[in-house]
Order: C-alpha cells, then sequence, then structure tokens
C-alpha cells in the first residue's frame, strides 16, 4: 500500500524514528488495513468504533503491551493523515490504551559498566575492535540512541567544544550533547584506523561503519554489545538502551541537575526523564548538580 510506504518514509526521514520503531509501526498499521478491507472499510472511512473493534480483536492473542503499540502506531498514522491533508481528525486519540505494569529497563551498575568498557585486551589496530570501543564509550558519555549513535557523521563532531550534533532526534529536532574524554580518546583511535572500513561506493561521511564500508546499522550495534557482555561474563540480557539508562541514572547519582539530562537525552517532559533514572522520586528533588561518572575517574 503506497500511502503506508509514504508513513514509512516520514517517520524515517521526519521523525527520526529507528528502523525498528518504523518496522513495528508499519506492521501494526498493515495489520489494521488488512482488517478493515475484510470489513470493506478504508482508513478513511473508519472511525473510533472500527479503532476498538481493532483492538478488541487482536486482545485475543496479544498482551497489553502490544496492543497498546498497535494503538499507537495508529494514533501517529493518522496524526501523519492530518498533516498530509487526507484526514482532518484523529479517531484513536480519544481511545485510552489497556493499562500495563510498569517495567523499568535494565541498566548496568557503574561497576559494570567500567567492566564492561574496559577490554581485557588490547584492541591493536583493528579498526572493528576500536570501533565497538568508540561506540560503546560514546553510548553511555552521551545516552544517545541506538538510531540516533548510527546516523552520526563525521561533521557532527566538535572537537575543540567537545560536543555532537543529534540530527533529526526523536521528535525530528536537532540537539547539542556533550561527550567527554574517554569517549573523545575511544573516537581518535578508531577514526586513526576507519579508512580501512571505507569503499569507493560507500558514502564517506557516515561516523560508524561496518565490515563493508556502509554506514553501520543497529542491529550490528546490538549483536557487538552481547558479544562484549558475555566476554565480560555480564547480563547479555543489556541493550545499548541499557546504557541510556545507566548514562541518566549514574549522572544523577553524581549529582547532575535533572532538567539538564532530560535535554542531554532528548526528552521533552520532566516526567520522561524521571524513568530513566531508577532512583527515587524524592532524591530527583534533592540533587541538583555533577558530573559524568566515566569522565570523573578518568580525570582523577
Amino acid at each position: 500500500m503506497e500511502e503506508i510506504t509514504r508513513f514509512e518514509a516520514y517517520l524515517k526521514a521526519v521523525l527520526g524514528r529507528s528502523p525498528h520503531t518504523v518496522r513495528a509501526y508499519s506492521r501494526e498499521v498493515r495489520r489494521f488495513v488488512a482488517f478493515l478491507t475484510i470489513r470493506g472499510q478504508t482508513p478513511g472511512t473508519a472511525g473510533k468504533n472500527e479503532i476498538r473493534a481493532f483492538m478488541f480483536e487482536i486482545k485475543a492473542s496479544l498482551d497489553n503491551i502490544s496492543v497498546g503499540r498497535a494503538l499507537a502506531s495508529l494514533r501517529a498514522f493518522y496524526r501523519w493523515r492530518i498533516k498530509e491533508g487526507v484526514a482532518n481528525f484523529n479517531p484513536a486519540v480519544s481511545i485510552s490504551a489497556p493499562k500495563c505494569p510498569k517495567k523499568q529497563a535494565l541498566f548496568l551498575t557503574e561497576r559494570e559498566t567500567e567492566t564492561m568498557l574496559d577490554q581485557s585486551e588490547s584492541p591493536g589496530d583493528d579498526p572493528v575492535k576500536l570501533r565497538n570501543q568508540a561506540l560503546f564509550e560514546l553510548a553511555y558519555s552521551t545516552g544517545l540512541r541506538v538510531g540516533e549513535l548510527v546516523r552520526l557523521d563525521l561533521g557532527d563532531l566538535d572537537w575543540p567544544a567537545g560536543l555532537l550534533t543529534v540530527r533529526r532526534g526523536k521528535g525530528g529536532s536537532d540537539r547539542r550533547v556533550p561527550f567527554g574524554e574517554p569517549a573523545a580518546e575511544s573516537l581518535r583511535l578508531y577514526l586513526a584506523t576507519r579508512n580501512h572500513l571505507v569503499i569507493p561506493t560507500a558514502s564517506d561521511q557516515a561516523l560508524f561503519l561496518g565490515r563493508r564500508g556502509r554506514r553501520l546499522n543497529d542491529r550490528v550495534v546490538r549483536r557487538a554489545l552481547t558479544a562484549r557482555l558475555a566476554a565480560a561474563g555480564l547480563d547479555i540480557r543489556f541493550s545499548p538502551h541499557s546504557l541510556r539508562h545507566s548514562f541518566a541514572t549514574h549522572l544523577l547519582s553524581a549529582g547532575a541537575d535533572l532538567k539538564a539530562i532530560g535535554e542531554m537525552l532528548g526528552h521533552s517532559t520532566l516526567a520522561t526523564t524521571e524513568r530513566y533514572t531508577h532512583l527515587d522520586l524524592e532524591r530527583l528533588r534533592r540533587v541538583y548538580r555533577g558530573a559524568h561518572p566515566r569522565a570523573r575517574e578518568k580525570s582523577s
């Protein structure tokens, strides 16, 4: 369906959603369109009753989290249709999502983070090993989403200022994020060997490249992190998103300002940042300022 293809392009290019999110939203919208087709309807003729009927049907085989994701996908789809001028209201916006148990994402302790980042053997001049080290250091130093990491270009790094520009982050906006000296050092070592990964047919602007010289994708990052965790004897359920949670939690534990952490993470509300901290709310109100623990250790 051409409309869904354009919706996918909007999610990726304008909103900056990760490939995983784009696939998930597209899958749910296609499921909804198939449901409507059987009933002789289209997204343009569907209303609240059709969406409620769709949710009731999929709830028989899916849990509440999956049903909630389907509803979120339809809300995004209809918001896009309104922007496109093919719809004048969003029938999914007033429908309540099913209640889901609150589940905190896994995050590493500071000691676990150090164990994961401090390699037991030198990477030598292996560009892939050096790239992975730079990836993990930068992920923990900045709290970037994995999709934001792999979209970084060489020109997004402001070396003198120690800042990087995240382009088209979640919500489609850009932001500037500081990165510490450990990440900068790892990046310099990787960039010294990065040319070994470049091939003539590939773009030479991507910061992180795969073995075939193309821009790295999030699946490779996840596999690389799992391998590193296994080698370090850590829980392989940790993900790149766990590094993002660890970044926020450790910064706040060190006394950093909650609002500043939210700005670095690209959050629009304080409540979203609070969910990332894994600390009790009373403590959140008391802390006011601090430093990244990885940078603190390196500078001591």
